[in-house]
């Protein structure tokens, strides 16, 4: 956000557990969501909400967080939208 000089509130929310996580639309640690709009593509229409592990996609590779590429589209999108 720094880099495109976006200067807004950052929320981190903890899940506690699968009710919480079904409540809170959350697909996994980490879930990270721009505006409501989650990072991944991918992921986005996507309901299985519950407390795990989650992975991404990242070119021809599988890690346990988005890329920063991934991030950034997201942010831009989420400006586009509002």
């Amino acid at each position: 956000m720094q880099e495109l000089g976006i200067d807004q509130p950052v929320h981190i929310i903890n899940v506690q557990d699968d009710e919480e996580a079904r409540s809170k639309r959350s697909l996994g640690s980490p879930t990270i969501r721009i505006n409501g709009l989650d990072v991944d593509p991918l992921a986005r229409e996507s309901t299985d909400f519950a407390m795990k592990c989650r992975i991404y996609q990242v070119g021809d590779r599988i890690q346990g967080y988005p890329s920063k590429d991934m991030v950034v589209a997201a942010i831009k999108k989420a400006g586009d939208r509002s």
